[in-house]
């Protein structure tokens, strides 16, 4: 996988997995790792962001506390 550099390529990659969760093996892994890149680079906050906008909470996400 290339490597996602701009936040918005991060959310674009989980915004073309979401609808292959628990369908295609390994979405639910790359979403899991875009959210921690996310969370990495942009901050919780962000990650947080990108479980709400795309209802991952729904799917078995939970968002973190943030300060």
């Amino acid at each position: 996988m290339k490597q996602l550099q701009t936040l918005e390529e991060m959310r674009a990659k989980i915004d073309k997995e979401v609808p292959y969760i628990d369908v295609k093996p390994y979405s639910h892994n790359i979403v899991g790792v875009v959210l921690s890149m996310i969370a990495k680079e942009y901050g919780d906050e962000e990650a947080n962001s990108a479980i709400e906008d795309f209802r991952l909470d729904e799917l078995g996400w939970s968002k973190k506390e943030t300060k």
